[in-house]
């Protein structure tokens, strides 16, 4: 019973935990799976970097051994002297900083907020959380949200063995497969549902300009615009006037047979100056700027769909995907997207995206302002004019954030018109819960040093004494 406790006893734990050896096997383990993250994040990307390294069970299992390690070395010198201070101060130091981060990855938020001229919005985007959301809509208007979760098909992927099952009154929403790396290009087909909208490939044309684009309608009554500068071509109900802009209405009509009629509205004028039917091949001439249109495919009844090239590691084009089985079709949804799903009583939206999190109040962007090297396009520096609540209107610079409300709201980047103008501000918004006590903490490692180099100092100033004495 007595070497059992002798064996136990905390002071041998205590002893065994604040090791040299405890020690120099866990700073090594860090500086591993540190060079492993710098690899990772130069072949894939930063993201891939967290989930698989910096943030993963075994960094977070060598940083608590760490951190076990330091605060038994503190408590093994029990009682301390003014000697211990030096060493006591580079180990609080380590551990406060080490807590911070802790409080930074855990409860703090990094995201983005893109503001278009004239407009509010008070939602950040927050890459590193994507959460999968489910609706579903009887009627075709209100929705009701079936599901709402945070996932992480990076780590944990579903296959066709372990699918994501999300039940509906329609049948099973099934998710099958996930790729992380994907090329996609967009591609439209003919559908049977009966609540999809049309499709419609156009090409616009003159001496100068070449549009090609496809128009997709959400649903029969969505309108889908495609706004190209001199003009504006919409798929969709013709209204009864103009909006005062040189305009194209198409209009899908099912007795038409593969027909569809179309409005041109010139903007001197608020009633259609041309109007009339036109078939997949056809063309019309609106009478602006020789400008020619020309039906290249059209369907009733379409959906949009995405062929996907897969590739081993992230490029600027690349994205994730998940498979959607439902109904015995198979549909790729993308990173950031939106997919719907109908049947005879029913439609559903599947949302796979970066979470949107409430800031709690809104940023009003009045103007964006941006200065360019003189002679060129490229700019120089830019900053937003911006209102927010209880501080009225103040201007974000690149080197001047906004501090509101436990948030820092920085001058990340724009957004350009194809016209190269301005439409939109992005800013960087965070919160660092932890930011005071890694300055702290570092704060308390530097006064470490410093007495550590004092007392060293003294020590040989009282040796000296000694010898001289």
């Amino acid at each position: 019973m007595n070497l059992n406790k002798t064996v136990f006893s905390p002071r041998k734990i205590i002893k065994q935990l604040a090791s040299l050896k405890l020690a120099v096997i866990t700073i090594s383990m860090i500086a591993i799976l540190t060079a492993i993250g710098t690899f990772v994040e130069a072949r894939y990307d930063a993201t891939a970097a967290q989930k698989l390294v910096y943030q993963s069970i075994w960094m977070e299992l060598v940083m608590g051994i760490f951190a076990i390690n330091l605060t038994a070395v503190i408590v093994d010198r029990y009682p301390w002297k003014q000697r211990h201070l030096a060493f006591i101060c580079a180990h609080v130091g380590i551990l406060v900083v080490l807590f911070g981060q802790y409080l930074s990855n855990n409860y703090g938020l990094d995201g983005s907020v893109r503001v278009g001229v004239g407009e509010s919005n008070n939602f950040a985007v927050i890459p590193g959380k994507i959460d999968l959301t489910v609706y579903s809509s009887f009627d075709g208007s209100s929705y009701t949200k079936l599901l709402a979760r945070e996932v992480d098909f990076f780590l944990s992927p579903p296959t066709s063995n372990k699918p994501v099952i999300i039940p509906t009154d329609q049948g099973e929403i099934r998710l099958t497969e996930y790729q992380k790396y994907v090329v996609p290009s967009r591609k439209v087909v003919a559908s049977d549902q009966v609540r999809a909208g049309a499709g419609l490939r156009f090409q616009m044309h003159n001496d100068k300009v070449n549009v090609v684009e496809w128009l997709v309608q959400r649903n029969p009554n969505h309108v889908a615009t495609h706004d190209f500068g001199p003009a504006q071509i919409h798929l969709g109900p013709v209204p009864s006037e103009g909006s005062g802009k040189n305009e194209i209405y198409l209009f899908p009509d099912e007795s038409l047979s593969g027909k569809i009629r179309y409005a041109v509205f010139k903007k001197e004028n608020k009633l259609a100056a041309l109007s009339g039917v036109v078939e997949e091949g056809g063309t019309v001439t609106p009478g602006w700027m020789g400008l020619e249109l020309r039906i290249l495919r059209y369907f009733p009844r379409a959906v949009e769909t995405w062929e996907l090239k897969p590739k081993d590691r992230p490029t600027p084009l690349t994205t994730g995907a998940v498979k959607v089985e439902f109904q015995k079709q198979e549909h790729w949804l993308l990173l950031n997207d939106t997919l719907k799903l109908f049947t005879e009583k029913a439609a559903y939206i599947v949302t796979y995206a970066s979470r949107r999190e409430d800031l709690g109040f809104p940023i009003k962007l009045d103007k964006f302002i941006m200065d360019r090297y003189q002679g060129t396009m490229r700019a120089a520096s830019y900053r937003s004019q911006v209102t927010v609540p209880e501080v009225g209107a103040v201007e974000i610079s690149m080197n001047e954030p906004l501090k509101y409300k436990g948030l820092t709201i920085y001058q990340a980047s724009f957004e350009d018109s194809p016209q190269g103008e301005p439409v939109a501000s992005v800013f960087s918004v965070n919160r660092d819960p932890g930011r005071v006590l890694k300055y702290l903490g570092s704060l308390i490692m530097t006064l470490g040093i410093i007495l550590l180099f004092y007392f060293r100092k003294k020590a040989q100033v009282a040796k000296k004494n000694e010898v001289q004495g």
